[in-house]
């Protein structure tokens, strides 16, 4: 199948952003009074949903939070953005970015913060390449629902089954698989991705599988 136009997600599957969202979040903590949370223990909590959150300070630390949620973006992102440059971008995937982007239209699907996705596409190298960005203000609801996924296609002027998407989790997949597009999943296989081929889930729309190096691959 050749497809129309290829969107991506951001953390994990373009940028390895954990440890970095880790110290964004633990700074607007300590910033706000709270020094409950070690790094270690963000680096497992639900960062982007704040009720998960919240509960889980409560639950596992006997923490509560005591300003606002918008309080906690406000400083997690200033300090994100300061540091924008110690996030990882994961080479395969950059490389296969910029090889779609000779293709067709590429569009980014995150349920992060806007300027977070922004800076760190900047610092990948890949901000001359995505043609849209959606990010979590963006939709009235983030992943697993499809939201995300349908603004970029509709974004972008492609129907949903004609896009082919690459996700890094259960929620990305089945946010992916709801808006009826093809899905790559790299979490197994990212690494054996040729920047010159797109790999073809061979497959209804809806679905997804993992990469395999031997597996039939077709330029979009």
């Amino acid at each position: 199948m050749r497809y129309a136009a290829q969107i991506f997600d951001f953390d994990g599957t373009l940028v390895d952003t954990g440890d970095l969202n880790a110290r964004a979040v633990h700074a607007a903590l300590t910033a706000h009074g709270l020094h409950a949370a070690s790094l270690a223990w963000l680096r497992q909590a639900p960062l982007a949903d704040l009720t998960a959150l919240r509960e889980r300070l409560h639950t596992d630390l006997g923490a509560r939070l005591g300003c606002s949620d918008g309080d906690v973006v406000r400083s997690a992102r200033s300090y994100w953005l300061a540091n924008a440059h110690l996030a990882t971008p994961i080479p395969p995937m950059v490389a296969l970015t910029r090889a779609a982007a000779r293709s067709g239209p590429v569009a980014v699907a995150s349920a992060n913060d806007g300027a977070i996705v922004r800076a760190g596409l900047a610092a990948a190298g890949l901000s001359d390449v995505i043609g849209v960005v959606v990010a979590r203000e963006d939709v009235a609801r983030l992943k697993p629902a499809p939201d995300a996924f349908e603004a970029a296609a509709r974004r972008l002027g492609v129907p949903a089954a004609r896009c082919l998407a690459y996700e890094n989790t259960d929620e990305g997949v089945t946010a992916a698989r709801a808006a009826g597009m093809h899905v790559i999943d790299v979490r197994h296989r990212a690494r054996t991705l040729h920047p010159d081929r797109t790999p073809d889930p061979a497959q209804p729309p809806g679905r997804a599988r993992a990469l395999h190096p031997d597996e039939h691959q077709e330029r979009p």
